[in-house]
């Protein structure tokens, strides 16, 4: 690409050649990027010839003569030729030698593809030290060691391009006073666009229009609106944006990746260097009118959107898709699927770039864009545990959808954003967004909502530890389903099952359980049958059923790696590690234990960690090694306080007093009477093992 440093490169490698080459050291710049004044080859072979020191009255006047005088005279040396900004094979094929004693370096901004030639070699931009060492050749060495720092954030803002750093570089060398500081944080702010790199012909701009100016209008057009997104393309996007064909989309890439305007980082995948993406930018804005660029975006994120629909069909119900964010009509049928296969792998792959369109959809008031792309993203958010990805996403889709005077999608995303708030601690935040957005459904009778926003508030009490309001909300949610959405009784089904299980109420929740399974089964959904397994191990669990629970989790962990439910596997390989430790198995437990907990930590569930690091202090102290157990008991008391769950706080409690019994038993008495008043709200059944330790400790501990 322009600004890469292929002249300094080969001329460079040509110097270095000199010695092996002492027959002639020969430069020409054959002007490629200058599309009016492109050298022509008959003289450019003047030009060579006399560089030989041949004299002009023996150079032929026909192309051909001279073509095999050039020949002739190379054979007879040993000489290095740096054929410079080579524009087409068809300028560099008649500069070519027919022997092998001389060496020919050319550099093009354009992809010589058919010169029968060794293999190319297109260069990169400088790694992150390179860059450093290059602006201080520039800036001076001493200033760069002095402020190491500001000198990495300078050449990151030049995206590590050697022109750009040059530029800078030499600018800071005639500021003496300057700090590199300053200099660094004007870059990062972009104050002055592309002009911080130079001004007039010597310039990062001016390099890059003597690759711009010569692209037909079509290949030009699509460049500048590529401009528009930061981050990757794929051929039917680009298609959609420009309202070309995709065939004609992916003619018009690959003259622009040849061209070293873009460049594919891999199968069908386009973006464009920072400062290359600068430059379309500015020249979108100062050729496209706002309705251009708006139609163009607006076409480029209905593609995004149709994709995604389409990618996540094997995880999202479309008929609950379509229910919340409307009928859509791509607005390029032929593109959708289109081509381009796409599936819940591409949405993996693509997840940043996801973002980055909601993020540009925010940015440029698509408010519709924003808040239902969010909305068919959601689901793949959730089962991979991406829960940052979550709130990111629909804390911008809420602000779209109110900024709209959207009730509906309001009331939508307050819902899902919600689900990220909760995984991640943050209890009684998405209690407020889940009642406003019940406050929403409530004021248009909105039933479906209703049930669904109140199944989720279910899901925040309990795993706040409020079991019995858990399930009196679930239960609620269940019954006042109206018929027409009979279906969505396999959402709430595991809402009652889980809340009766920690309340002690074992039965009533295999029974819970297993109609969700059924249903589950029915809809031969994996992701449902997965989660309903896993649920009813966990009620084996308590039970003391251990092998029964075993064989449940491993079905439910071979259906968790098949749909990639992350979220649900860490549950599943805490609940295996309990029944491991019942069995017996303690190496295996702990095991298990340690695999839960780094995916919990991963997808930074904290309520999910806390149960993780209680029961593996349990197994811990089963094994013999306290220590261990005191600081898992520890670690699960101090998050626990963090998100205000009062059941996994008495379980710490009681876990840390147990340990307390033979050294500190005054201390082991205050914990569990602290354990005692913070689980019995909840109305977990460990009440009543926490109150016959404390009672069998005050007989034998004398009050004073």
């Amino acid at each position: 690409m322009a600004g890469s440093g292929k002249t300094t490169l080969a001329v460079h490698v040509a110097r270095r050649l000199a010695t092996s080459h002492p027959d002639g050291q020969l430069f020409i710049d054959l002007r490629g990027h200058d599309e009016g004044n492109v050298m022509d080859p008959a003289t450019a072979l003047v030009v060579l010839l006399r560089q030989l020191g041949v004299p002009a009255a023996r150079i032929p006047v026909d192309l051909d003569e001279r073509r095999g005088l050039w020949r002739r005279e190379l054979s007879v040396r040993r000489a290095v030729v740096v054929l410079d900004n080579a524009a087409d094979s068809e300028q560099v094929t008649p500069l070519l030698p027919v022997t092998a004693s001389s060496v020919i370096l050319i550099s093009s901004r354009r992809r010589l593809l058919d010169l029968d030639v060794g293999p190319p070699e297109s260069l990169s931009v400088l790694s992150s030290e390179e860059a450093v060492r290059l602006l201080a050749v520039s800036a001076g060495e001493e200033r760069v060691h002095a402020d190491p720092e500001s000198a990495a954030e300078i050449v990151h803002s030049c995206g590590y391009l050697p022109l750009a750093i040059r530029l800078v570089g030499s600018r800071l060398a005639h500021r003496r006073n300057r700090r590199l500081v300053d200099v660094a944080a004007r870059l990062a702010a972009n104050e002055s666009g592309l002009a911080s790199f130079g001004t007039g012909e010597r310039s990062v701009a001016a390099a890059f229009a003597a690759s711009y100016e010569p692209l037909n209008e079509v290949s030009k057009r699509v460049f500048r609106l590529l401009g528009l997104h930061s981050g990757h393309y794929c051929i039917s996007m680009v298609a959609a944006m420009s309202g070309l064909s995709y065939a004609k989309a992916a003619q018009t890439l690959d003259e622009l990746v040849d061209r070293h305007l873009i460049e594919e980082s891999e199968v069908g995948r386009y973006r464009m260097h920072d400062l290359v993406r600068q430059y379309a930018r500015e020249k979108c804005l100062e050729t496209d009118s706002d309705k251009v660029r708006g139609a163009a975006l607006a076409n480029l994120l209905d593609q995004v959107m149709q994709l995604s629909i389409v990618a996540t069909k094997s995880l999202n119900r479309l008929v609950d898709i379509y229910g919340d964010i409307g009928d859509v009509v791509p607005e390029r049928p032929d593109l959708v699927p289109g081509p381009e296969a796409v599936d819940v792998d591409w949405v993996e792959r693509e997840r940043g770039n996801l973002n980055l369109f909601i993020e540009l959809a925010a940015k440029d008031s698509f408010h519709g864009y924003t808040w239902k792309m969010a909305r068919v993203l959601w689901r793949f958010y959730y089962v991979r545990g991406y829960f940052e990805d979550i709130q990111l996403t629909h804390e911008l889709g809420l602000a779209a959808a109110q900024q709209s005077g959207n009730g509906r999608a309001t009331g939508i995303m307050n819902n899902y954003l919600a689900s990220a708030l909760t995984k991640t601690g943050s209890h009684q935040q998405a209690v407020q967004c889940l009642k406003a957005a019940l406050a929403v459904a409530e004021a248009s009778g909105a039933r479906g909502d209703i049930a669904r926003i109140r199944g989720n508030l279910s899901v925040v009490y309990c795993v706040r530890g409020d079991f019995q309001q858990s399930a009196d909300l679930a239960i609620a949610a269940l019954r006042d389903l109206p018929r027409r959405l009979i279906g969505q009784v396999r959402v709430h089904l595991p809402n009652v099952g889980i809340a009766l299980n920690w309340l002690g109420r074992y039965e009533e929740a295999l029974r819970t359980h297993r109609l969700h399974l059924l249903w589950a089964r029915v809809e031969d959904d994996r992701y449902q049958i997965a989660n309903a397994l896993s649920h009813i191990a966990a009620v084996r669990v308590r039970l003391g059923e251990h092998a029964q629970a075993l064989r449940l989790l491993r079905s439910a962990m071979v259906l968790y790696a098949q749909t990639g439910h992350r979220h649900g596997e860490g549950d599943a390989r805490n609940a295996m590690a309990v029944a491991y430790r019942g069995a017996g198995q303690l190496a295996e437990a702990r095991r298990q234990h340690e695999l839960a907990l780094e995916l919990t930590s991963l997808s930074a569930e904290m309520q999910a960690e806390c149960s993780a690091l209680n029961e593996f202090g349990l197994t811990l102290a089963a094994d013999g090694d306290i220590d261990a157990a005191v600081r898992a008991h520890k670690r699960a008391l101090d998050l626990s306080v963090r998100i205000d769950n009062r059941y996994e706080q008495a379980r710490a409690l009681a876990g840390l007093a147990e340990h307390l019994l033979s050294t500190d038993p005054t201390e082991a008495r205050r914990h569990l009477e602290r354990a005692l008043v913070l689980i019995v709200p909840t109305g977990a059944p460990e009440r009543f093992e926490i109150e016959r330790r404390l009672a069998t400790l005050k007989q034998s501990t004398p009050t004073c």
